[in-house]
């Protein structure tokens, strides 16, 4: 179970990394398989003698277990003798003592040797420096930052109660449909229902979430989605396991296509909510789905 843990949380996180040091909205990659040479075999000297086997760092084991636990991470990659990341670990510290959130925090040197594994595994070693991740318990990246942040930034990163919903959603590998409304709005009900028999329909693979638009917890969700939240009907996007954002509607919206865009991968590019973009169909696709513009 373990592996499995770290397997996905560090698969989520190379790609998410990739997205907050180099801006690249989504970067894919394919491992290559070497080919070994062949070899005559040495003969074996003893029944016992067995292959060491590789212990993690503790930091790798702090990370595996804060996540299984459910919790948010900080991972703060350091080097000595750095006035930045000096300044960055005071800050860090700052936040631990006054925090409320369910978070760990856990503290890199990436040029101890001791740590090598979970630096290999995140691609960190020539990543600019200090540098701060704060990591869903689902194993996405939520935000990252290169430069001295203040206690306060630190807080104001974590998501909203919704954006964790989606989150985890994704984090488990199921797609997302999330209705935007207001009490009233007169085709909220009829819109609700709609992404409710969608849901139904798509058996597990994804999940319906009802956001208020007035609500000023998810402000920033809404802001960073870029929906108007003074609009006079429903909107409701879709999100695909992958963290794209497959469709968005308007009142107009019907069961088949949010089916549809629910497990549709667009190959073009990758958005998670982490990444403050959107990965929207374009006008094309939208006209062959059916998809109305919001």
């Amino acid at each position: 179970m373990q592996i499995k843990t770290e397997r996905k949380w560090a698969c989520c996180i190379v790609v998410a990394l990739a997205m907050v040091i180099f801006g690249l909205s989504c970067e894919k990659q394919e491992n290559g398989t070497i080919r070994a040479q062949e070899t005559t075999p040495e003969p074996v000297q003893s029944a016992r003698q067995v292959q060491p086997q590789f212990q993690p760092s503790e930091a790798s084991q702090r990370f595996s277990q804060a996540l299984s636990d459910g919790k948010y991470v900080y991972l703060f990659f350091y080097e000595l003798d750095n006035d930045k990341c000096q300044m960055m670990e005071e800050n860090l510290d700052s936040f631990a003592g006054k925090t409320k959130k369910n978070v760990e925090i856990i503290k890199v040197d990436r040029k101890d040797s001791r740590s090598s594994d979970i630096v290999r595994k995140l691609r960190t070693q020539t990543a600019p420096i200090p540098l701060t991740l704060l990591i869903h318990p689902g194993g996405t990246a939520v935000a990252g930052f290169t430069e001295v942040v203040s206690a306060d930034q630190l807080t104001q990163v974590f998501p909203s109660p919704k954006k964790d919903e989606v989150l985890k959603c994704i984090g488990q590998g199921k797609g997302v449909i999330l209705c935007f409304s207001k009490k009233d709005m007169a085709s909220r009900e009829e819109v609700k229902t709609c992404c409710s028999q969608a849901e139904s329909r798509l058996a597990g693979k994804a999940e319906y979430i009802d956001i208020d638009l007035s609500d000023p917890k998810e402000a920033g969700f809404i802001a960073e989605l870029r929906i108007d939240a003074s609009s006079p009907q429903p909107l409701t996007f879709v999100i695909n396991p992958q963290g794209q954002v497959t469709g968005k509607y308007g009142e107009e919206v019907q069961v088949a296509n949010l089916v549809q865009a629910a497990t549709r991968v667009v190959k073009s590019g990758c958005c998670p909510p982490s990444s403050g973009k959107t990965c929207a169909p374009t006008d094309a696709q939208q006209k062959s789905s059916g998809e109305s513009k919001p």
